[in-house]
């Protein structure tokens, strides 16, 4: 599987899920469906999962998250956070 079946696969699934729906990708990262795009972000590891910051989970990262992601598709691990950002 390439990045962007991936993000496809992901998006279709963010879509369906419904609002302030995320993916637990990692236990330190996160993905969601803005609307427009798939976001990526990253959570604080220190037990209270406040979001930190974007993160850049692109085709150059795709190597390295691969195996892991292709994997978690078979099994998503979804939830809801209400402190998503509001952006378009």
């Amino acid at each position: 599987m390439e990045f962007e079946e991936f993000e496809t696969r992901l998006a279709a699934l963010l879509r369906s899920a419904g609002p302030q729906t995320v993916a637990e990708l990692t236990d330190t990262t996160v993905a969601w469906w803005n609307g427009t795009r798939v976001v990526y972000a990253n959570v604080d590891e220190s037990g209270n999962s406040a979001m930190i910051g974007p993160q850049a989970l692109d085709a150059r990262h795709w190597p390295e998250w691969k195996d892991w992601l292709s994997d978690w598709l078979t099994d998503p691990v979804l939830s809801v956070r209400h402190d998503l950002p509001h952006e378009p």
